[in-house]
Parts: structure tokens; C-alpha cells; sequence
């Protein structure tokens, strides 16, 4: 396996981003996809541009949430499929915020915020647009249209954390001059991770040399591909929505269990990919209250694993339970991942938790010396025989359920 560049071996140790769907669609409540699906005259859709107010956007705030959740990098839809930037597009169109009602520039606001905390700004593009006529009508003019677009994100906002393009797919057969939009991106912005969106049919396709991750957009793939040997090695990403759809549907009630969501999370580490958890804003720019207790449980999680999150890679050490549990490495310390552990009770109230639960994992050459959870450092007992190291994993205490429990082997 090919060595990563520095930028693709950063990114992967990012773990896990916020992804932040965010339009005029968001006025509508009904996904992302709701002019094309629900046929909506085009003239009256983008009439949504004059009752865009962004009045609830409130860059540091999102910002500081994203942070307290663990999210160590944030994507957001500078502009999706309907083509309205939500920045000066300088000239390009009068498609924008700064033409809308808000008359703000929302990225700029996005990635300065971002800076001030620490967090990594991504940069979510739709490359598949619904609002220029040229996408038909003359597509060497819209890669141009398209080129500038990234153009002025690349070169007016700062440092930016990396590109992620949506929308090749489809022109699956098309030239999409990707070489002159990559290398707009690398001229202006060298250590910016470049992601394109391979969507639901070519999941994890690598489609141009200069892609630093593969995307495996709903549900998650077994491995990563991460290139061929003697090409270069390109990170992993998995997408995770919270309910059925990416932009702000307030009657999609149909939301993850905090389980699935937690362990999706753990199983896109197992694998050596980054994951992003998905949330839309609401049409005035603002969290939905749901998704904010997400993104709270998410965080509450995060605060005890966190060491075990970024950082880690995948090892080969293999587990005796339902090949759930894995083990993970910082290459000085191993992280193993429990699953389906019950809560201590007593004579009283039996919860299932004080049996013994004894979890082997085989291909472990070294010697360890102390074994203790993360959540509460609690020291576990342990037998080692030959590559084989086998733990007492105790329940979770009476009044917690972390659903994943982390246990820290050093050696």
C-alpha cells in the first residue's frame, strides 16, 4: 500500500465532519430534490430567492456545536443542484445570496467562523445544476461557468479544507474538463482535500487522479478503496443522514436510532474511512431541534472516545464476538470497540450487566500491561496467551448506555 500525502494522512485523522445541507429548498421543508421531484415551476422556484432571509444563521454557533459534537471538519452546500450560490458569485449570476433578500455572503461568514474555531471548512459543489441553461445547452460553457465558480472559492476565502463536488454522475459519459477545474483548485489551494461524489452506483470509484477520498454515499461498504498499488492512495468517506433526506424535511419523521447512528459511526473507523453526519438547516438558516439532540447524544459519545476516534487507523487484529468488535491503533496504544453490553443492576433491579463478559481478540504480538474504558477508567482484568488477549469487559454503570464501549490496551 502506497504511502498517504501529507493533506489525504491529515484528513483521515480528522475521523469524523458535519455535513450541512443548505438552500432555498430549505424554505420548503421537503428535501433538497423538491423542485425536480415535485415538477415546481423553475420562474416560481427561484422566486425563493427573494423570501431567503438567512435570518438564523448564525455562523459561530453552528460552528461551535459541530465542535462540541467532536466534528473536527464541516461540508457545506455553497450550492446544490438548484445552482444558487450562497456567495458572490462576482458577476457570474445574480443567482446568489448577496442578490437575495439576505444580501450576505453565507461562506464567507461559514469559513470565517471555522477558522476562529479550529475547524476545517469543506466546500460542498454541485456540479449538476438545474438553473443554468447552458448545463443543456452548450456544457463546455457551464465546465467554464462552473470552473470560475470554484475559482473564486478557492482564491477569496482563506484556507479551505477541501472541495467536495456532487453531480457527475449524471453525465456519467461526459468530458467534464476535470483537469482544468482540479488544477484551478490546486493552483490557488494545494492542501485542500478534493472529494467528487461517485454516487449510488459507482460507490468509491476513483474517476481522476488528482481525487484525495472516495465517497460511499447510504450505507456503509465492508472496505475501502483506497487505489492500486503504485497509484496514489486516496482516503475513505462514508455519508450518514440522520433520517431519509439530506435537506430540511420537517415531515420526515423517520429518523436513525441513536444505536445505528453510534455504531455507523464506530464501523466507518473500522474500516479506515471518515464519516459525515448529515444534517439540514431550516429555510431561516437554523439547526432543527432534533437535530441539534443528535448531534448532543453524538457529542456525549465523542467527549469519552474521542483518543480512540482520531488518530486511529485499522489493524488486522481479529475478534471472537459476532466479528462486531475491532481494534484500532494510534501505533502506541490499541482501542478496542465492545458491542451489545448490558448495564450493571442489582438483586433489585437485574439489568444484565454484572455477568461476565469475556471478549477475545486474536493477533495481538505484544504484551499488555494495563487495560482500562475510557468512559470512566475503570481497570479491566485480562489474560494473554500466545496473540491472544482476552478481557473481563464490565457492563456499563447503572444511569449510562454509551451503546459502543471503548477500552484502552497499553503496552
Amino acid at each position: 500500500m502506497n504511502v498517504p500525502l501529507k493533506r489525504i494522512r491529515d484528513y483521515e485523522d480528522l475521523g469524523l465532519g458535519l455535513f450541512i445541507h443548505w438552500g432555498l429548498y430549505s424554505q420548503l421543508s421537503q428535501g433538497e430534490w423538491t423542485e425536480f421531484i415535485h415538477g415546481i415551476n423553475k420562474e416560481k422556484y427561484e422566486k425563493l430567492a427573494n423570501t431567503f432571509s438567512a435570518k438564523d444563521f448564525d455562523a459561530e454557533e453552528i460552528v461551535q456545536q459541530a465542535k462540541s459534537m467532536g466534528a473536527k471538519y464541516i461540508v457545506l452546500t455553497s450550492k446544490h443542484h438548484e445552482g444558487f450560490f450562497l456567495y458572490d458569485s462576482q458577476g457570474l449570476s445574480d443567482f446568489d445570496s448577496v442578490h437575495s433578500l439576505a444580501k450576505r455572503d453565507l461562506i464567507k461568514e461559514f469559513v470565517d467562523a471555522c477558522h476562529k474555531y479550529d475547524i476545517k471548512p469543506f466546500l460542498y459543489m454541485a456540479t449538476y445544476d438545474w438553473h443554468n441553461p447552458l448545463y443543456e445547452k452548450d456544457f463546455n460553457k457551464y465546465l467554464e461557468y462552473l470552473r470560475k465558480s470554484v475559482e473564486i472559492l478557492s482564491k477569496n476565502y482563506g484556507s479551505i479544507g477541501g472541495f467536495w463536488f456532487d453531480g457527475n454522475w449524471n453525465k456519467k459519459d461526459a468530458d467534464w474538463h476535470l483537469d482544468d477545474l482540479y488544477g484551478t483548485i490546486r493552483k490557488y489551494q494545494p492542501d485542500a482535500m478534493i472529494i467528487n461524489n461517485t454516487g449510488l452506483k459507482n460507490r468509491g470509484k476513483i474517476i481522476n487522479p488528482e481525487i484525495d477520498a472516495v465517497t460511499y454515499e447510504r450505507g456503509t461498504p465492508d472496505s475501502i478503496n483506497h487505489g492500486e498499488d503504485g497509484q496514489k492512495y486516496v482516503a475513505g468517506e462514508i455519508s450518514l443522514t440522520l433520517n431519509q433526506h439530506w435537506g430540511y424535511a420537517k415531515s420526515d419523521i423517520n429518523f436513525k436510532s441513536p444505536r445505528e447512528v453510534i455504531e455507523t459511526i464506530c464501523h466507518a473507523r473500522d474500516i479506515g474511512a471518515n464519516i459525515l453526519v448529515n444534517i439540514g438547516l431550516t429555510g431561516t438558516g437554523k439547526i432543527p431541534t432534533i437535530s441539534e439532540e443528535y448531534m448532543k447524544f453524538i457529542g456525549v459519545w465523542m467527549d469519552h472516545n474521542k483518543q480512540a476516534i482520531y488518530k486511529t487507523r485499522p489493524t488486522d487484529i481479529e475478534s471472537g464476538y459476532q466479528m462486531k468488535d475491532f481494534a484500532l491503533s494510534d501505533e502506541k496504544d490499541l482501542y478496542l470497540f465492545i458491542f451489545d453490553l448490558k448495564i450493571v443492576g442489582n438483586s433489585n433491579v437485574v439489568l444484565g450487566g454484572e455477568g461476565v463478559n469475556p471478549r477475545s481478540f486474536t493477533g495481538i504480538n505484544k504484551q499488555a500491561k494495563k487495560i482500562s474504558w475510557l468512559d470512566n477508567k475503570e481497570k479491566l482484568s485480562f489474560t494473554q496467551n500466545n496473540d491472544m488477549l482476552t478481557i473481563d469487559a464490565t457492563g456499563f454503570k447503572y444511569g449510562t448506555d454509551l451503546i459502543v464501549r471503548v477500552a484502552k490496551v497499553e503496552f
